[in-house]
């Protein structure tokens, strides 16, 4: 299995494992051996980039968990999705709504995605990264749908449990009990009422007060787009998909016993996506940040525990051949994941402090991070680790909350003298 290295350690002579990809267009084939000139394009066009190289040494010493399946998965998945938004996107920029006939459309793609899926069983979700300045809101619905269905096939008992609790019935059919197509059109839907905005997310221009306020409405927007015949469940996915279990979401406050549990997936796959996007006004937090502050950090009580921590069992905070520094100075190379303990994969030490190969006669067997407390994570990809060695944080105070509904955020957020655009608008989404 590869590696993972930054374009700065890129070197002449290593063979990428996989191909380069900017958008649909690919830059250079897996297998390619790079020579310098790959290398200075790509520190200048991606200077954040980490690319998978091969490493036969390593493949020699460890038994890397294979993550091909995986990643081909998602990318079919996304793919589809995509495409799907897109033409909801065309159809409601023609028509100013949909109809009927939409809707059977999409309810038999989306079935097809989901067969797929069953058929398909995955290990771990990958999310997939076009890189491109535009579809945003495409690729965004495409991922918290693939991230959704993942979760809510992991805890079809809970779903269950759930909707028979909220429909207040002793004898729901299971058929329909256990039926995810609402969560998967909640998905796809959940962010049309945010079409009217798209040009914000590629600008860095403030936003206004009525932008402020117009798109904490966005989630009533985006029902009163939807067909009439659109299923009640869906609607209610829609309209509450930015609610919190604390009652401090928007746009009504509602608290976690009222909340439908596909709202309360949907909340959890939305904030992690956008919290891992780049977008022009915010560079995206590693999905170990990301993870830790869904299930450990002073925000974890904004979401259902069960399903973030099903979630985080998931979306694996450190990719398979990822390089990290550990306290010790010298880098591991994580060979499993840990569903259990997401943040102490199996590593096997492969690089000194120096960043330098180790020779084979030095390398010693992978070993599980579980079982060697004294050994901890630092820097992965240039960005500190060191928030993993503390203890679960407590929540913010009354009005601290990002998410707070408290009709004084906006003034709360511009009195911040060195606040940006980046709070104003990635505090709607995440955490």
């Amino acid at each position: 299995m590869p590696i993972m290295l930054h374009v700065d350690e890129l070197k002449p002579g290593l063979c990428l494992a996989q191909a380069i990809y900017q958008g649909e267009q690919r830059l250079i084939c897996g297998g390619q051996k790079l020579e310098q000139w790959h290398i200075d394009a790509l520190r200048r066009r991606f200077p954040t980039l980490v690319v998978r190289v091969l490493d036969p040494i390593l493949d020699g010493m460890a038994e890397f968990e294979d993550d091909t399946q995986n990643v081909e998965v998602a990318t079919t998945i996304t793919s589809r999705m995509s495409r799907l938004m897109s033409s909801v996107q065309a159809k409601i920029g023609a028509r100013t709504s949909l109809d009927g006939s939409d809707l059977t459309g999409l309810q038999a793609a989306i079935k097809e995605v989901m067969d797929y899926l069953v058929a398909h069983p995955v290990t771990a979700a990958v999310l997939m990264r076009s890189g491109g300045t535009t579809g945003y809101l495409q690729e965004h619905a495409a991922n918290v749908m693939y991230l959704s269905l993942l979760v809510g096939n992991a805890i079809r008992d809970y779903v269950y449990h759930e909707r028979a609790r909220t429909t207040r019935s002793r004898t729901l059919a299971v058929r329909y009990g256990l039926n995810l197509t609402p969560l998967a059109l909640g998905c796809l839907f959940h962010d049309l009422g945010m079409l009217e905005f798209e040009d914000l997310l590629y600008t860095d221009a403030p936003l206004t007060p009525e932008q402020f306020q117009r798109i904490r409405q966005h989630p009533l927007t985006g029902v009163n787009l939807l067909p009439k015949e659109t299923d009640a469940v869906v609607k209610t996915v829609v309209r509450t998909h930015h609610e919190n279990m604390n009652g401090t979401g928007y746009p009504a406050g509602l608290a976690g016993d009222k909340l439908h549990v596909f709202s309360r997936i949907i909340r959890l796959a939305d904030a992690y996506d956008a919290g891992t996007s780049d977008r022009v006004y915010r560079q995206a937090k590693t999905p170990a940040r990301v993870l830790w502050e869904l299930t450990c950090g002073p925000n974890r009580h904004l979401y259902d525990p069960l399903i973030a921590r099903i979630l985080s069992g998931m979306v694996q905070p450190f990719p398979i051949g990822a390089k990290i520094r550990l306290n010790c100075g010298r880098y591991a190379v994580v060979v499993r994941h840990n569903r259990r303990h997401p943040f102490r994969p199996t590593v096997i030490i492969a690089f000194d402090e120096e960043g330098r190969r180790l020779k084979k006669k030095q390398l010693e067997p992978p070993f599980s991070l579980v079982d060697h407390e004294e050994v901890r994570l630092v820097e992965f990809a240039g960005q500190d680790l060191t928030f993993l060695n503390t203890g679960p944080q407590p929540p913010p105070a009354l009005g601290e909350s990002p998410a707070s509904s408290d009709s004084g955020v906006y003034e709360a957020l511009h009195a911040m003298t060195a606040e940006t655009t980046e709070t104003n608008l990635f505090s709607m989404v995440y955490p």
